[in-house]
Parts: C-alpha cells; structure tokens; sequence
C-alpha cells in the first residue's frame, strides 16, 4: 500500500506554530509533487459582542472590522513562506474554525492537513478546546500536528 498525498490543506492563523506549519507543509509537498491549499478561518468569534472585550489580547482589532481583507493580508503574509515552484491555492471562510477546517478538508477531499499546535486565539483555545485537538479527532484524513519544539529540537540535530 503506497500512501500519496496530493492535496495538503495548511490551516493558519499568522501564529509561529501556523507558520512552521507552512513550512512543514512545504517539504511533504515537495516530497509527493503534491498542491497545499492555505486556508484562513475568519473566527466567527469576531462577530459577537463577547470579541469586544478581549480583541486586543491577540487578535488585531481591525480583523473583526473587516475580516475579508485582513485574511487577504494574512494570506499574504504566509505565502512568502511557501517555496517557489510549488502548486498552491488560497481560501478563507467565516466561522468558527475548528469545524469549518474539518468539514472543508472533507468537502473538498484533502489528503492530509498540516495544523499548527497552538494559534493566536488563547482564550478560545480555553473555551471551546484547542482548534488542532479538535481537527484531530474529528478529521477524516490524516493530520500532522506542528509543535514549535519540533523544529527547535530538528534545528538542534542539524547543527550538531
């Protein structure tokens, strides 16, 4: 049996652990020939008056005035992380992210999703669970879950 991943979604927050991600996600494209889809999920979050109380703990402020164009800079953003010559599409949607990514993945029928450990959004990581926890559990694909200390412990081999 020969695994083949040809479709990678990447979910991302602009969170390092999201970034490291990308570039994990990058190297298994690389490996398989395969296409990596960014995807931003505009927390739905950010529309209730409960985001007026915490927005400026790690969210920026303006992501909730206008959430389609700050996940058009957001995207941005992480697509100078992914290395030339790779296949890759962009999306976003509003809601909240946990269930959007894994029903996305599922629609859509993705291979593999490449998820950071933890994001930016700390305090509803502690109300509703965490975001990479969730898609876990509930994906119907294979996920790969970056932790920050991974590549710190990679980085620490290579040099040695």
């Amino acid at each position: 049996m020969e695994l083949l991943y040809k479709k990678i979604l990447v979910p991302v927050d602009g969170s390092k652990n999201s970034l490291l991600a990308v570039v994990h996600a990058g190297s298994i494209a690389r490996s398989f020939d395969a296409e990596i889809s960014i995807f931003y999920v505009s927390p739905l979050s950010q529309q209730v008056p409960l985001y007026d109380q915490v927005k400026g703990i790690k969210i920026p402020a303006h992501s909730s005035t206008d959430p389609v164009s700050f996940a058009k800079i957001m995207i941005a953003e992480v697509l100078k992380h992914i290395p030339e010559g790779l296949r890759v599409k962009t999306y976003n949607e509003i809601g909240e992210p946990r269930i959007v990514i894994t029903e996305f993945a599922q629609k859509k029928q993705y291979d593999m999703i490449v998820i950071g450990s933890r994001g930016l959004g700390t305090l509803s990581g502690l109300l509703m669970g965490s975001v990479s926890s969730y898609v876990v559990h509930h994906s119907k694909c294979p996920v790969l879950v970056v932790k920050q200390e991974q590549l710190l412990k990679a980085t620490a081999k290579s040099e040695e």
